[in-house]
């Protein structure tokens, strides 16, 4: 076992300092697509190396898509100072070869280890003057941490230096960071599969009749299909919004009585009423799915015919609203629920009924259901 960094080591204050705002900055809220390469850049920063070399490795495809911090900029001949630039292209093509890599496969022990430390002196000579990595980039110096992020898939840190050692306080400092960075990339890759999963459901629920909505908890959409921003247009009576990642009023406001809801049914098992809305003889049913461990919940939406025949109604003239209102009457819904579905209070769809009966020449719900049905001479 090779020796860890003394626990007995006496961090200067302004060690604790970095390391500090080093995990407040891992922790802070961010976009994923920036998360690594801003962390990357502060690492580099606060350990003193040349260079950081970050990315992931595919164990089963023997794949590796690295990236390096600061960047190396190629000539169009592909040259840098004269030299050619083929470091990072060869760790890619050779890194289950790595001796860091090799060693962390060996021990299962992904925190840091410096390259001197899993190489005899001989080895390590050898190392930097054959590999065309550690020759090219003047890698001499090297510490190697390793995430097992996904079932084969293992992220990579690698710090390097060309002329000075890795003082031991620069790897203990590594040692006291590694777990947020493990917790980081765990958590990023927990983000990655729970996307895929989306695209999976995504793409096994979209069809002629169905359609899924994609939404933050803040109520932007993050993804939507043209058919079903095509089925909102339609059964929605408030403006369209100009912002492509806005839901309009008559939908977002509902969403967000969804997500109170929500909240409740943490505590209490809560079944969510679903958004109704009819136009043209068809009805789209909107479903709220709410993720609150991700951030990111689901709108599922149906369309079709109504079995429902209007044709008796027609020479009432009743308003599309009250047509709505008689609808779910007809379907035995109270007039509280009716005013949830169609958001409005009991006592508008009592209005809304009454101004149905004087039309129709009835007194009651089941009389003004089965004119509705055009049912015997009501």
């Amino acid at each position: 076992m090779l020796p860890q960094p003394e626990t007995a080591m006496r961090y200067t204050s302004h060690d604790l300092e970095t390391a500090l705002d080093f995990t407040r900055m891992l922790y802070a809220p961010v976009d994923a697509e920036d998360c690594v390469g801003r962390t990357m850049v502060e690492l580099l920063r606060i350990v003193g190396a040349e260079r950081i070399i970050y990315g992931e490795f595919d164990v089963e495809r023997q794949v590796a898509r690295l990236e390096m911090q600061p960047s190396i900029v190629k000539e169009q001949d592909g040259t840098v100072g004269g030299r050619v630039n083929g470091a990072l292209s060869s760790l890619e093509a050779g890194f289950s070869h790595h001796p860091l890599f090799r060693y962390f496969l060996q021990v299962g022990d992904g925190r840091p280890q410096k390259a001197t430390q899993v190489m005899t002196r001989s080895q390590h000579l050898a190392y930097c003057h054959d590999d065309e990595f550690a020759r090219q980039l003047g890698a001499k110096y090297q510490i190697g941490m390793f995430f097992a992020v996904r079932p084969n898939i293992v992220a990579v840190i690698l710090l390097t230096q060309s002329r000075r050692r890795f003082t031991q306080r620069t790897w203990a400092l590594a040692h006291c960071l590694y777990p947020h960075l493990l917790n980081v990339y765990t958590t990023l890759a927990s983000r990655s599969r729970a996307r895929r999963d989306v695209d999976d459901l995504v793409a096994l629920l979209e069809g002629p009749t169905s359609s899924v909505i994609v939404l933050a908890g803040t109520g932007e959409v993050r993804r939507w299909t043209a058919q079903a921003q095509q089925w909102i247009r339609q059964y929605c009576r408030t403006p369209f919004p100009t912002e492509a990642d806005r839901l309009p009023d008559c939908f977002a406001q509902w969403y967000r009585r969804q997500l109170a809801l929500a909240g409740q049914a943490q505590q209490v098992p809560f079944a969510f009423e679903p958004l109704v809305a009819e136009h043209d003889g068809r009805q789209l049913t909107v479903q709220f799915i709410p993720d609150d461990l991700r951030d990111e919940h689901l709108l599922l939406l149906n369309e079709r015919q109504l079995t429902t025949s209007w044709a008796a109604l027609e020479p009432y003239s009743l308003t599309p609203r009250e047509s709505e209102v008689l609808g779910w009457v007809a379907k035995g819904k109270t007039n509280g629920e009716v005013g949830m579905i169609l958001q409005m209070s009991g006592r508008t769809v009592q209005k809304h009924l009454e101004h149905i009966y004087a039309k129709l020449g009835v007194e009651s719900r089941a009389t003004a259901t089965l004119k509705m049905l055009g049912v015997g001479d009501t």
